[in-house]
């Protein structure tokens, strides 16, 4: 892994980038407050500091603006299943493969929340939602899988141990959104940590006796 530290922060979209990036915030927070029904696209461009025709504009209903937004919060788990640690040896790969789904599912565990209970109660999102989820879901366990596959010793299946590394992680996510309580989402934490930690071990050389 590169020692040279964090990597900068991206520039600050400019423009059009920047216009839709201020709508999407709107939106996000304004769903998150009075709930996709108790939001109109005049609240979002007054909360955006934008004309209602810029909304449209850039976003062609309130629909859109939805499914822009969802897709808006699940953008840095996105591009961190993007991310090259191939130089990173097995076991720690795993740890800062777990911590980071563990660290965006605290940090947005309200939002998703939010959106996954608008999305079951109206049938017009919910094929986007799951849709959405069950694609990210599957591509971080295909990141999981290879990374276990050059843990575990030979006759274990690393498939099967993958999978129960990522039932671990979304039982918590799912039981964050009915229990945020802190301590609830520290004893879950410590439960995944403890998980990832037994199979990193896994692939230690065993001591003679």
């Amino acid at each position: 892994m590169s020692k040279e530290g964090p990597a900068p922060n991206p520039p600050r979209p400019t423009g059009k980038a920047a216009t839709q990036e201020r709508i999407l915030a709107a939106a996000t927070s304004l769903f998150m407050e009075t709930g996709y029904e108790g939001t109109t696209v005049q609240d979002v461009a007054d909360r955006a500091g934008v004309s209602r025709a810029t909304v449209f504009w850039h976003f062609s209903d309130k629909a859109g603006l939805f499914r822009e937004a969802f897709s808006r919060l699940l953008q840095p788990f996105r591009e961190s299943l993007e991310n090259d640690l191939s130089d990173v040896a097995p076991p720690k790969r795993l740890q800062e493969q777990m911590a980071t789904s563990e660290r965006f599912a605290r940090e947005h565990r309200e939002e998703i929340g939010a959106f996954v209970r608008w999305a079951l109660g109206s049938p017009a999102f919910r094929g986007m939602v799951v849709t959405t989820l069950l694609d990210l879901n599957q591509r971080f366990a295909g990141a999981i899988t290879q990374t276990v596959a050059e843990i575990v010793p030979a006759g274990h299946d690393p498939k099967l141990i993958a999978t129960g590394l990522m039932l671990a992680f979304d039982a918590n996510l799912l039981l964050g959104i009915f229990d945020p309580s802190e301590r609830g989402a520290d004893d879950r934490g410590a439960a995944v940590e403890a998980l990832t930690a037994l199979v990193q071990a896994s692939g230690a050389p065993q001591r003679q006796p």
